[in-house]
């Protein structure tokens, strides 16, 4: 498997946290579809698309999970 599965409206929310002024129906229009998701972003910020697609599809980190990584 190569993408870990990342529901429609967890990477819409993901997307408007890290990108706030992102126009939220244009962001619906994407659908699930992370590269069109992407390339709304991509207009908006110098970050290479594949880093963008990278940031919306990491899966969920626990708080557990983030003490054991950063200590």
């Amino acid at each position: 498997m190569s993408e870990p599965f990342v529901a429609a409206e967890t990477m819409r929310r993901r997307a408007l946290l890290v990108w706030p002024r992102l126009d939220p129906t244009a962001l619906r229009r994407c659908g699930s579809d992370p590269t069109r998701v992407a390339a709304l972003v991509g207009r908006r910020s110098s970050l290479p698309r594949e880093t963008i697609l990278g940031i919306l599809l990491m899966p969920d980190v626990s708080e557990v999970e983030a003490r054991t990584w950063f200590g």
